[in-house]
């Protein structure tokens, strides 16, 4: 989905999940969208994503 298109979701709701406007602000709405799209690109991040001198604080 674009990010209109999962703003619309959260705003309106879909099939069986509820519409959030009620208890979502718009700010907040768009929040949520830039953490999903954030959660998108850890999981297809690598080590060198990482900046050299936090690699070290990281576990194995």
């Amino acid at each position: 989905m674009d990010d209109g298109e999962l703003f619309h979701t959260v705003t309106a709701g879909k099939n069986q999940m509820p519409a959030y406007a009620p208890q979502v602000t718009v700010t907040d709405r768009w929040a949520v969208i830039a953490y999903i799209r954030a959660l998108q690109r850890t999981r297809l991040g690598t080590l060198d994503d990482v900046p050299e001198e936090l690699r070290a604080s990281l576990k194995p």
